[in-house]
């Protein structure tokens, strides 16, 4: 088994987790009336050989979680996580069909299967942060053809590879303009999905919904406007395709190190929507953390002062 690194908010959650079953097992071995009333159950004549049942079953998974946070097994860990979260949700579902049973609990239940799919989400798309090397990008690019610094718009240039793609989102400071140069590419926008082809383009005002994405497998070049310019989304730009250079951004475009998407989606101003929209808490943490740690200064002076990324 091959450990990978994972990033420490997520293996924190994760030992925290682990951790906490093992309070709720060792609970249930040592004080079974309690713990079966935290649950959610209670029972006239309580069956104490189910309490320790499921006390060593607690106990059990707990230890599961723990090792494989621990020794970095983020694979394992994220299969662990996903499949176990079928024990919440079998108990949300047996606390609401019992008569007499505690809704709060019932709603703790839930909120922990909602917790565990969150994490396993942001563990399937994490991988561990690396040095430059062959798997950089050779593709990535990106130029800066006009900045607010200068007095004017924001306008910039850049390659859209192969698979690459954002997730439905948002801005509330400007609006984008997307030209497509050379290539294909799939834009929503609202309750519409465009397909732009060389010379076409497609506004988004600010607060609509949209996202992009490049299915063909050719490299798609666009030029993008941004009104009123904003320094924090030509930032986003280039740091990106400076990761994605240096082997730190996925195939899709995405920046391996969750500390790294924080900051970008806290440059550019995107605002999650649907279910990603209960992680934006956690995403404006991780980019507080590590604006105040140098991290966002470095990966500017070391990115965004240039005026290309090729």
């Amino acid at each position: 088994m091959t450990t990978q690194q994972i990033p420490t908010p997520l293996r924190l959650i994760s030992l925290l987790i682990g951790v906490g079953m093992l309070f709720i097992g060792a609970r249930f071995l040592l004080a079974p009336e309690v713990a079966e009333a935290g649950f959610g159950l209670r029972y006239n004549q309580p069956n104490y050989a189910f309490h320790s049942i499921k006390g060593i079953r607690d106990i059990f998974s707990g230890l599961i979680v723990v090792l494989f946070a621990w020794h970095q097994y983020r694979k394992p860990l994220f299969l662990t996580l996903l499949a176990g979260s079928i024990i919440p949700l079998a108990d949300m579902l047996i606390v609401w069909n019992t008569p007499g049973s505690d809704l709060w609990a019932m709603l703790i239940h839930g909120s922990t299967v909602i917790t565990l799919w969150l994490l396993c989400y942001f563990l399937g798309k994490s991988t561990p942060e690396t040095t430059a090397g062959p798997s950089g990008n050779t593709n990535a690019y990106v130029k800066r053809i006009s900045s607010v610094t200068e007095g004017g718009i924001s306008v910039l240039e850049f390659r859209i590879l192969p698979g690459e793609r954002t997730p439905w989102h948002y801005h509330e400071l400007f609006s984008e303009t997307f030209e497509v140069l050379n290539g294909e590419l799939i834009v929503g926008r609202g309750d519409q999905t465009l397909t732009l082809q060389a010379g076409q383009t497609a506004t988004i005002q600010r607060g609509q919904t949209h996202f992009f994405h490049n299915t063909s497998d050719q490299q798609c070049l666009i030029r993008v406007t941004v009104s009123p310019g904003n320094l924090g989304f030509e930032q986003a730009l280039l740091i990106a395709k400076g990761l994605a250079k240096d082997g730190l951004a996925s195939e899709s475009g995405t920046p391996k190190s969750l500390s790294d998407l924080a900051l970008f989606t806290h440059l550019n101003d995107s605002h999650m929507v649907g279910l990603q929209r209960i992680a934006q808490p956690l995403f404006s943490f991780l980019a507080t953390r590590a604006i105040k740690g140098g991290r966002l200064a470095y990966l500017i002076q070391k990115y965004a002062t240039h005026a290309v990324i090729e």
